[in-house]
């Protein structure tokens, strides 16, 4: 898939399950979890041992885009997109991934914290700014005000996303909007699958009608 259209399926449904597991086998029962909860993107950082074998066996799930995270060098960004990966983020502000990502027309994502940072990444033609770690910085907050000076940037926020504010965030019309490994990982494990699952379709519920409720505001501001 195109990275146009990718950011296209994106941003009808905003949510990225993270996954930061300490083994291959957790990763994957993890992310297999969320995308049975409804959730369409999943990220598989670098972090997780055997991360590419991972994220190729994501690759193959039908309706599933599989990413990589926390990638901090254009070697790593060329070996995800050789097992499939459709998406690159990173945590900080890695200006070389996006060549890399473009010329393979895949979707690139780098890490920003503050209004510099914002526009060096958007300069460089990133598709999303990943605003991390979005809960120190302000939340949505700190989007809304970062909207003013940058009007044309899309953002992705990572860090304290919650069912308490993901809607928040759909309101500030954030493009992606990722739930954190360390949430996830203890969600499935002190609730089971099946609470698990529940919650990532509550998240999904909320989006939908934070959705609906913004694009109805547009249309009475018409």
């Amino acid at each position: 898939m195109d990275r146009i259209r990718l950011i296209s399926e994106l941003y009808a449904s905003r949510l990225v399950a993270v996954i930061r597991s300490k083994s291959a086998e957790d990763a994957l029962a993890l992310a297999h979890a969320a995308a049975d909860g409804g959730i369409k993107f999943i990220e598989i950082t670098f972090t997780v041992p055997g991360a590419l074998d991972v994220i190729k066996e994501l690759a193959a799930r039908k309706n599933l885009h599989a990413g990589a995270g926390t990638v901090l060098a254009p070697q790593q960004a060329e070996r995800a997109i050789g097992v499939g990966a459709e998406f690159v983020v990173s945590p900080s502000l890695e200006l070389n991934l996006i060549g890399v990502c473009h010329t393979a027309n895949i979707a690139c994502f780098p890490g920003a914290a503050t209004p510099t940072e914002i526009i060096a990444a958007s300069r460089a033609h990133a598709d999303l700014v990943k605003i991390f770690p979005a809960d120190l910085v302000g939340g949505p907050y700190f989007i809304r005000q970062m909207q003013g000076p940058f009007p044309d940037v899309r953002f992705m926020v990572s860090g304290g996303v919650s069912l308490k504010n993901v809607s928040e965030y759909v309101q500030a019309g954030v493009a992606g909007i990722c739930l954190g490994s360390a949430y996830l990982g203890n969600l499935l494990a002190e609730k089971g699958k099946k609470q698990f699952v529940v919650e990532m379709q509550q998240f999904a519920k909320l989006v939908a009608k934070a959705q609906a409720k913004k694009s109805t505001s547009k249309k009475s501001a018409i």
